[in-house]
């Protein structure tokens, strides 16, 4: 059982982090595109690089890209949870 796993509470995140971590699960992201803040979020379990796949072989190593790991997934899901019910709460 991972930290944020036994941790009932959502991290108090910046909003460029939750922005980063939203674009991670929208999109692929080059890992040099946000090195400084993918290292970050990183060793918590959030995200992990990969190479990236494509259609046509090349001669070039595939560049990493960031990808959302199952932790990652579940704390946007519990945020946005979060948010929804709070948005119920005040009847906006």
């Amino acid at each position: 059982m991972t930290q944020l796993q036994r941790s009932t509470t959502i991290p108090q995140f910046n909003p460029t982090i939750w922005n980063t971590l939203e674009l991670v699960r929208l999109r692929q992201i080059p890992w040099h595109k946000k090195q400084a803040v993918f290292e970050q979020l990183q060793p918590l379990g959030l995200i992990q690089a990969i190479p990236q796949t494509t259609q046509t072989p090349s001669h070039f190593p595939a560049p990493l890209i960031a990808i959302l790991t199952e932790e990652g997934r579940q704390l946007l899901e519990a945020r946005s949870n979060q948010q929804e019910a709070l948005i119920k709460q005040l009847g906006v």
